[in-house]
């Protein structure tokens, strides 16, 4: 099975696409035949993440895609050692999202899950292909019935002291403490695909899966309920954005792909899916540093293999079970969960290894020349889909860009790397150049 339940113990059991982009789903600027200042119509569009900050009033929002909080203490590591200020937890086992996080109890997915899940009761099958074949059931699930007296109940195959914790009783709120100055936003990663071996996660969505059987210590594997998902990842993504709270914020990523083991044309058929589907994680600690091989959790050449395409992919920077790198640094107008999760969709944030101080002050493009400003002395390097193109000690940086035959731009996209004396590292999200 594709997941890591194996690394860390959970304390908790759990909890129709468009096929037309609204104009807002992410701006592309400047519009189709906009002049420039001579008066022709421009032979190029510009996807420009940064286009509408306004870099000396934006609020700067510490945040990651993909962070699991399982309990108080985690909490309150995330909030006061790791800094995150809007934060949405991405728990599995279920798959479900800690939203309203004070609502959230002990046993909660245990006692009883509204939502559906795969179910078929035919193991001749192992891992994910066993549910290829599977059927979907909706909620609820009352898991003391299906366990203990439901007519293929198997209770008394359990040993003893798993007997003993029968039925499951519904706990005491997990999270008392949750500071004021914090947003929880709808998140949960989601795995077991039948089709790829991928994770998900899906900020601003209410999509739930699987149940809350993480060890299978239960048995409800054995007797035919799905771990995950259960279903191709395409079935699933329809799922995850129809329960977006907002049509133009949120959407999906993919989670450590080199890790995941995902195949180049795997990952940009699921960018092509839907313009919802985000971008790819580009850093992830837990992969990095727990798994003896730290290009395990590093997509760097990936995301830029998928530039080179001409897609929009944006890169993310993420924890996941550590409380240690990756973060996540939103440019909103203000804190709302709205403006937060809108970030993400515009592509309006950029990624940083420790998220220690050093942070872009400006990112602008104007008359073919950009323009960066960070707020410490940083190496600042450009990046193009022609590999490393300037590289600047100091605090600013412009850089021209090349323009080709027919008055387009001799590069499909430009993005920007810094690095500090502390070795703080941060990116920014590409500009990309559109024929």
């Amino acid at each position: 099975m594709d997941t890591r339940r194996d690394f860390v113990r959970k304390m908790i059991g759990g909890g129709v696409i468009l096929t037309h982009l609204h104009a807002n789903d992410y701006p592309v600027q400047p519009a189709a035949g906009k002049q420039n200042i001579h008066g022709h119509s421009l032979p190029y569009t510009t996807d420009n993440p940064y286009a509408d900050v306004q870099w000396d009033k934006v609020k700067y929002i510490p945040s990651a895609t993909h962070v699991h909080v399982e309990n108080q203490d985690k909490l309150d590591k995330i909030y006061h050692r790791f800094g995150l200020r809007h934060i949405p937890i991405s728990n599995y086992y279920p798959s479900a999202p800690t939203y309203p996080i004070q609502s959230i109890r002990y046993n909660q997915y245990a006692v009883q899950q509204d939502f559906g899940l795969v179910y078929n009761a035919d193991n001749s099958k192992k891992g994910n292909a066993k549910w290829a074949e599977g059927q979907f059931r909706e909620g609820p699930f009352h898991w003391n019935d299906i366990i203990m007296k439901g007519p293929h109940a198997w209770a008394s195959e359990l040993p003893a002291d798993l007997q003993a914790k029968l039925p499951f009783q519904l706990g005491d709120f997990i999270f008392k403490n949750v500071p004021s100055d914090v947003i929880v936003s709808p998140n949960a990663e989601h795995h077991s695909f039948t089709n790829a071996p991928l994770h998900a996660c899906a900020p601003g969505s209410t999509y739930s899966s699987g149940n809350f059987d993480d060890y299978d210590l239960f048995k409800t594997q054995d007797h035919g309920y799905a771990i995950g998902t259960g279903l191709p990842w395409e079935t699933a993504f329809r799922m995850m954005i129809d329960h977006l709270l907002f049509p133009d914020a949120g959407g999906i990523t993919v989670n450590h792909p080199i890790w995941s083991g995902l195949s180049f044309d795997q990952v940009v058929k699921m960018l092509d899916f839907d313009a919802r589907v985000l971008g790819i994680e580009v850093y992830n600690d837990t992969c990095a540093t727990n798994y003896g091989d730290p290009g395990l959790g590093w997509a760097l050449k990936l995301w830029d293999d998928i530039l080179r395409t001409g897609r929009r992919c944006l890169g993310f920077f993420v924890p996941d079970h550590t409380v240690g790198r990756g973060k996540n640094i939103l440019l909103a107008p203000s804190f709302t969960e709205y403006e937060c999760l809108k970030a993400y969709r515009k592509g309006a944030f950029f990624g940083a290894l420790s998220g220690s101080g050093l942070q872009f002050t400006r990112i602008s493009l104007e008359d073919n020349e950009l323009s960066v400003a960070v707020n410490d002395r940083a190496s600042i390097r450009i990046v193009t889909d022609k590999g490393e193109a300037q590289k600047t000690s100091g605090k600013e940086a412009q850089y021209k860009i090349p323009i080709g035959t027919g008055g387009t731009p001799a590069i499909s996209y430009v993005r920007v790397e810094a690095i500090d004396e502390g070795s703080e590292q941060i990116f920014s999200q590409p500009i990309r150049f559109i024929k």
